[in-house]
């Protein structure tokens, strides 16, 4: 296939650091996940204050945590190529969405740490795929 090269290494280490936000994925440690963030983005020197989630948008945070989940141990117990391209693709989608909400819509500055990731991930990714091994 296409993108057999890719090492399972890379796919599964991605995968693995995509682990660290499947807080999202349970109400009560995803208030603690988004708390955390508000803490950070204080300690960084930003005023923003957490909001108050409604019923809808917590839904929607926690469904985002298990698709997160979900894809993750896709990859970690599938490791193929074509997977670290999928990722790669959604991580670049993923890094475009996060910036138009923090430049436009005014979303926490400490999201600029997950355009970082995202971006590091989809590079090395798209590294692994397009190179030679």
């Amino acid at each position: 296939m296409k993108y057999d090269h890719v090492s399972a290494g890379t796919i599964r280490f991605w995968a693995f650091l995509d682990t660290s936000v499947i807080a999202l994925a349970i109400p009560l440690t995803a208030n603690a996940f988004l708390s955390l963030l508000y803490g950070l983005n204080s300690a960084m020197g930003f005023a923003h204050e957490q909001p108050e989630f409604a019923p809808i948008q917590m839904f929607f945070v926690n469904l985002s945590g298990i698709l997160v989940a979900v894809w993750a141990f896709a990859r970690l117990l599938h490791p193929i190529g074509l997977l670290a391209m999928i990722d790669a693709l959604g991580r670049t989608a993923v890094s475009a969405l996060i910036v138009w909400f923090v430049v436009v819509q005014d979303a926490p500055p400490v999201l600029w740490l997950f355009v970082l990731s995202e971006g590091l991930g989809a590079i090395a990714q798209f590294r692994a795929c397009f190179g030679k091994g």
